[in-house]
């Protein structure tokens, strides 16, 4: 998938223009690298935790790390398209997600343009989401 959009040794095939400043992965290792690296940007607690921790703690972390993805995706080709899924309700630009975690429910807010999560707290209900979102973009 990610592969194919630079030239492989000994490919014919040209390879994609990748935007100034971002280096095409060698191995699958640089990808998890970069994936890490966009975590920790979105929450500083990646620092200490692994993302691949997190890709098996859970089904969430399974769905963070796929987001992430596509995060890094778009730093490679800014043209390249993902969004959450319609049904999810949506607020103001963000879409409003009630995730399954192994220490309960909660409600969490993620930019629908950066597809980043929203450093808020997780709410325990939507209501209490929609007030904390609203006061963190009116600030």
């Amino acid at each position: 998938m990610l592969l194919k959009w630079w030239k492989r040794k000994g490919s014919a095939e040209p390879s994609r223009e990748l935007p100034e400043g971002v280096k095409a992965p060698e191995h699958f290792g640089d990808i998890w690298h970069a994936l890490q690296e966009i975590a920790r940007e979105e929450d500083p607690r990646f620092e200490k935790t692994s993302i691949v921790e997190h890709f098996n703690a859970s089904g969430e972390g399974v769905k963070d790390v796929n987001r992430w993805l596509h995060i890094y995706r778009r730093r490679l080709d800014p043209g390249h398209e993902f969004s959450f899924p319609p049904h999810y309700p949506r607020h103001r630009g963000h879409c409003l997600i009630q995730r399954n975690w192994p220490s309960g429910l909660r409600w969490e807010a993620f930019d629908d343009a950066t597809w980043r999560r929203v450093p808020i707290p997780p709410a325990s209900d939507r209501d209490s989401l929609v007030r904390a979102l609203n006061e963190h973009l009116d600030r």
